[in-house]
């Protein structure tokens, strides 16, 4: 059954692993560039020098895969310190959102972590990754993340800030001790390099998860149309964006839009030269799947 979309523009992100990928993408139409590197890992952080030379050879909006390993989506403490330097560099360097995603060990939605990240991305834009396709129930994942975007289970964030402010203190402190208590003074400065970032940040500013990536928890999209026509319907009363994603090609993209009402479309091999990351992006490739994104939409306004 075809669905009705209203007024919603269709948007194709493209993957790219360098400033080659993000120009031929852009070249070819498409609206938005995630940048990854390690692609045979299914993605990972890129280097900030990746990250630097993409976002000043392109004009549309780079998303930075913030990702340290591939064992799972279940991140450690040190993991997620190293995530908020990553979300701050990519900040820095021009990066206009982030994508991140992260899971209990109990497959469910980390919310404690993701309230985190998203206040240590002071007003980037924010996709929630194919983390929610090994989630224990992809509906279940949707509605937690709605959840922290509204704040109803923000406790975890409340809890960081209320932490900031303490160190803080003990900064202003130590900066009131003498200078000879070096230890002292290494542990202040890095705190107060915490609280610095965490404290200038207005409520108007926090981010929240504007899209979230998936197949419907499936492997392909294209196996998940029905998990993805609900997952839409209720991303729509969430104000969640839903973006198709894993195993999309040019000719299977008119069956996406039209059975899901999904208008956002993800592309990765499906856009290249020999149809693998292998090799670099086909700008002709993209041009054809945003023809044929923008005309299954048009159809079905």
């Amino acid at each position: 059954m075809n669905r009705r979309v209203n007024n919603i523009k269709p948007i194709l992100e493209v993957i790219a692993v360098d400033a080659v990928d993000a120009q031929a993408a852009e070249q070819g139409g498409a609206d938005r560039i995630e940048l990854v590197s390690a692609m045979s890992e299914g993605g990972l952080t890129p280097s900030y020098g990746q990250i630097e030379q993409v976002v000043s050879k392109v004009s549309i909006p780079v998303y930075v895969m913030i990702r340290p390993h591939s064992r799972s989506f279940c991140y450690s403490a040190d993991d997620l310190q190293a995530m908020i330097q990553d979300i701050r560099v990519a900040r820095e360097l021009g990066a206009a959102g982030i994508v991140i995603g992260a899971l209990t060990d109990e497959g469910e939605v980390d919310r404690s972590f993701l309230q985190t990240c998203l206040l240590s991305a002071q007003g980037m834009r924010v996709t929630f990754h194919r983390a929610i396709d090994s989630s224990a129930h992809v509906v279940r994942a949707l509605e937690s993340i709605g959840s922290v975007n509204g704040g109803n289970e923000g406790e975890g964030r409340f809890e960081y800030e209320r932490e900031m402010r303490t160190k803080s203190e003990s900064v202003s402190e130590s900066k009131n001790r003498s200078s000879s208590e070096n230890n002292s003074k290494d542990k202040s400065e890095c705190e107060s390099n915490s609280k610095s970032k965490s404290a200038s940040v207005s409520k108007s500013e926090e981010s929240v998860v504007e899209r979230v990536l998936t197949s419907g928890g499936k492997p392909t999209a294209p196996e998940g149309l029905l998990e993805l026509q609900q997952l839409q319907e209720i991303g729509q009363t969430l104000n969640i964006s839903i973006m198709a994603g894993s195993g999309v090609t040019i000719e299977g993209i008119s069956t996406i839009v039209s059975r899901t009402g999904i208008t956002e479309i993800h592309m990765g091999s499906g856009v290249r030269h020999g149809w693998s990351f292998d090799h670099s992006v086909d700008t002709q490739l993209v041009a054809q799947a945003k023809a044929a994104l923008i005309r299954v939409v048009q159809e079905l306004r």
